[in-house]
């Protein structure tokens, strides 16, 4: 623990709406970890609380607590289709921000938010006399964008404001913190880090992932990470590799969507859901693929190729808003463009036929990999921190 004066010490609560596996949940609770490890009392309150046996540890320091009265994951509404869960999300998203807000505890110092309705809670709390602080906001993915992806467009108006009513805005990429600047809120990026065990855990003989014979991708189960596209190129290559498998682990829409596209293709019996695996098990399974491969549309960051990296392992992705933090095409993975099966497959190729260039972009990755730690994150995240309470403190009245 860093030896910090009790006047600086810092009461911040981070509001997020779920903890579940996710790359901004992962952000949140590794720098919430070191805040407490550095004196801050810290405080996580989210509606639903899950996963967090495979989560970052948190030290006991830390309290997590679930928001009285509201029950939804708030980064996104069910279908209009399942009627019951819709109304309920909506409902959360709108008269539950009242339950959030007043969750807030008095004393708080600082709102971490970590999305858009959690953001406006504290703002219209804040408001209301209910609590005095600073209120920062993640904002991981353009709300331009995301928001309409994540509510649908007809829902999205209620947040597209929000980050031009906080105090600060962290953000994780330079293309993103340009993006942002048109709200006029100071902004400032943090980016993001790798967990010790993909930097400091041995890497086997690269003849290991040779024998693994098998495609890897780890991450959410969704059309914005390109699973249909992933589907699409392992069909193309199984002809020419009919021993190849293609091994997936994360959550989200396989048993009720990819499971039977993935049939549809013919390839089911060469696919292996994991479903969600702890970090020790994510080490292993990049320690032994041939290939990782990571065809999103777009990410805030996009933390598992930058992981596999760590791993030395051979990366195909895209380049996007978060991968263009630290993707090299050519030098640190090869480089697709989204929603190509058809290149994606040919750069597959490309790695499965050539070892040398898979070791050349193997040891460029773990070099890349080497600069992003979570303890630089949470410098930043602090100076931020620390940088909103001087301001708070020179308007209070003498």
């Amino acid at each position: 623990m860093n030896d910090i004066p009790s006047t600086n010490r810092m009461k911040i609560l981070y509001s997020l709406p779920a903890v579940l596996v996710s790359g901004g949940v992962v952000h949140f609770l590794q720098v919430a970890k070191r805040l407490a490890e550095r004196g801050h009392r810290v405080t996580i309150q989210a509606p639903i609380i899950e996963n967090l046996d495979v989560l970052p540890p948190l030290p006991d320091a830390v309290r997590v607590e679930s928001i009285p009265g509201v029950t939804s994951n708030l980064y996104t509404l069910p279908s209009e289709k399942n009627l019951v869960g819709f109304i309920k999300a909506l409902k959360d998203l709108t008269l539950g921000r009242k339950a959030i807000g007043r969750a807030i505890p008095l004393d708080t110092d600082i709102v971490h938010a970590g999305f858009h309705p959690n953001a406006l809670a504290a703002v219209e709390a804040r408001n209301r006399g209910w609590w005095r602080g600073r209120i920062i906001q993640a904002v991981h993915m353009d709300p331009v964008t995301f928001l309409p992806e994540s509510y649908k467009r007809r829902y999205a108006w209620l947040f597209a404001k929000t980050v031009s009513k906080v105090d600060h805005i962290l953000t994780v990429c330079d293309p993103l913190e340009e993006k942002l600047a048109r709200y006029g809120t100071p902004i400032t990026n943090v980016r993001n880090g790798i967990d010790l065990i993909f930097l400091d855990t041995p890497i086997p003989h690269a003849s290991a992932r040779e024998r693994g014979q098998y495609i890897y991708y780890c991450g959410a189960i969704g059309r914005r990470k390109g699973i249909d596209i992933l589907l699409e190129a392992f069909a193309k290559l199984l002809p020419k590799f009919p021993d190849l498998q293609l091994k997936l682990s994360g959550r989200g829409s396989w048993d009720s969507y990819y499971k039977g596209y993935a049939d549809n293709l013919g390839i089911l019996n060469h696919v292996d859901y994991l479903g969600v695996v702890p970090l020790s098990q994510m080490v292993d399974l990049m320690d032994q693929c041939s290939v990782f491969a990571f065809p999103s549309w777009s990410e805030g960051f996009g933390l598992p190729p930058l992981e596999a990296m760590a791993r030395g392992c051979a990366v195909v992705t895209t380049e996007n808003d978060g991968t263009a933090q630290y993707v090299r095409g050519g030098e640190n993975c090869l480089l697709v463009s989204p929603g190509s099966a058809t290149e994606l497959s040919a750069a597959i190729v490309r790695l499965l036929e050539d070892s040398q260039l898979c070791s050349s972009l193997g040891k460029a990755g773990i070099e890349t990999a080497s600069q992003y730690t979570w303890e630089s994150v949470t410098d930043l995240t602090e100076q931020v921190m620390m940088s909103e309470m001087e301001i708070a403190a020179s308007r209070i009245p003498r």
